[in-house]
């Protein structure tokens, strides 16, 4: 079974798919996923074209901070990133899922950002896990865990799908307005729910 996790920014979703790993489940971070994929040179130059050459530091890396602020300025450079990067992102993901599958893994977490926003078009995902939050808690969290202001953090959630709009299209949701136990009380019921379905 293939779990995707995903939230907004500073939803804790990171949180959770540590407790699933926790108690057994096989994990794959589609962020870090993405960022090998900003590796790619062929991808680095398409980047490149859509964003402007200042994306890249005076080495010629890639600054993921630079590259971050011109594709959260709107909806439609948000989307030009994610149709250059989601792509090989997919095909990555896919190759690791038919590993964790091979190996007799009963459960794979992914952890997804832009999830809901790209689908599932592969039929990936066996359950859709949105993990949710107020906005307040949220910018905090990401604030502080990222090293940007409260606007940058303000502005990337101005760009994301709405909170009410992943809850609509989610299998199960998580509530995390609380402290630790609170979230992994919830969890925990999710994981049991979840393994039992694994092996029906």
């Amino acid at each position: 079974m293939t779990i995707g996790v995903t939230g907004g920014i500073g939803s804790g979703k990171s949180t959770v798919c540590d407790l699933f790993r926790e108690w057994g489940g096989d994990y794959a971070d589609a962020d870090r996923v993405g960022h090998s994929v900003l590796e790619d040179l062929s991808v680095q130059a398409a980047l490149v074209t859509a964003f402007g050459e200042n994306i890249r530091n005076p080495d010629g890396t890639l600054n993921r901070r630079k590259l971050g602020k011109r594709a959260f300025v709107n909806n439609d450079s948000q989307k030009r990133l994610t149709n250059i990067v989601w792509p090989e992102v997919g095909k990555r993901l896919r190759i690791i899922a038919a590993e964790s599958r091979s190996k007799g893994s009963a459960i794979l977490v992914i952890e997804a950002s832009l999830l809901l926003e790209k689908g599932d078009p592969d039929r990936l995902y066996d359950a859709v896990v949105v993990v949710t939050a107020g906005e307040d808690v949220r910018v905090e969290r990401a604030s502080a865990r990222l090293g940007i202001t409260e606007e940058e953090v303000r502005d990337r959630m101005r760009h994301q799908m709405p909170e009410e709009e992943k809850i609509k299209r989610a299998d199960h949701v998580i509530v995390n307005d609380g402290n630790l136990p609170v979230l992994e009380r919830q969890v925990r019921s999710l994981w049991l729910e979840l393994s039992r379905k694994s092996k029906e």
